[in-house]
């Protein structure tokens, strides 16, 4: 049983290796777009970093927050945000592949749709930018992390893969939206909006938006919780029922696809 999972595993990797192959070349072959396309990253991350250390300079507290903490609650959501979009920017381009009838492609293979469909297009521009901005956001608040106990180091690992669940959860509902009307466009936009609200503390927010943000549309739990864990602050949502949630969010996805895709006519309907 082991060994034929690890098989099925190997042959996923091959599959996505494969395809991220492509993606590099197609990469470099743009050198102008992409270079545009990283320099516009670069500005937006660095406008952040100004925005920052504006906050830092000119606010006391935020929400009974420091200017220093609230700075791990931006960079969590800026980690976290890069994460799924270097994975998941199929999901951007989907809508094109259900009105040509590319998709009926995916569903004729022996690979698994949804997989192919999200990972399939790996964004080497989103690796590129990932990982200076990843180390730059690691020496920004390098004093929480020396500062915290390894329980507690334990504990935002665990939740930043819970809130990298979500994000999951989240792109696979916009493909559901995706089969059924052929638009993403506007629900990708909206999933965004909405999540950046999160770069904040949840916790400045009315008492009825932070439950929407916490429960309804948990974007909260990707980023608001992890940041008050490495903080050493109380959670607003236990660690238990964040990762319950989580969980439950994502399975709950999974079978809105499944039934999504069963009312797939494909090209010809």
């Amino acid at each position: 049983m082991i060994h034929k999972a690890l098989r099925r595993a190997g042959v996923y990797w091959t599959v996505w290796s494969t395809l991220a192959q492509y993606a590099l070349a197609a990469t470099f072959i743009n050198r102008g777009t992409t270079l545009l396309f990283l320099l516009g990253k670069c500005i937006r991350f660095g406008m952040l970093l100004f925005f920052l250390s504006v906050i830092k300079t000119t606010v006391q507290t935020f929400s009974g927050y420091t200017p220093e903490q609230v700075v791990v609650f931006f960079l969590t959501y800026q980690f976290l945000d890069t994460l799924a979009q270097m994975f998941y920017r199929g999901v951007y381009v989907f809508s094109r592949k259900v009105s040509s009838g590319e998709l009926d492609f995916y569903l004729s293979k022996p690979i698994q749709p949804l997989f192919r469909i999200m990972t399939g297009e790996p964004d080497f521009i989103d690796v590129i930018f990932f990982i200076p901005t990843t180390i730059i956001s690691i020496y920004l608040i390098r004093d929480f992390f020396l500062q915290a106990s390894p329980a507690m180091l334990f504990v935002y690992g665990v939740l930043l893969i819970n809130g990298f669940l979500i994000a999951t959860a989240f792109h696979i509902l916009i493909l559901c939206l995706g089969v059924i009307t052929v638009q993403v466009d506007n629900a990708v936009m909206l999933y965004r909006d909405i999540n950046t609200m999160s770069r904040f503390p949840v916790t400045i927010y009315p008492e009825l938006v932070r439950t929407i943000l916490l429960f309804a549309v948990p974007v909260g739990l990707m980023n608001t919780i992890p940041a008050q864990a490495l903080l050493g602050r109380p959670l607003s949502v236990t660690f238990w029922i964040t990762c319950a949630v989580g969980g439950g969010f994502f399975l709950l996805s999974l079978k809105i696809w499944n039934w999504a895709i069963k009312r797939y006519t494909g090209a010809g309907g």
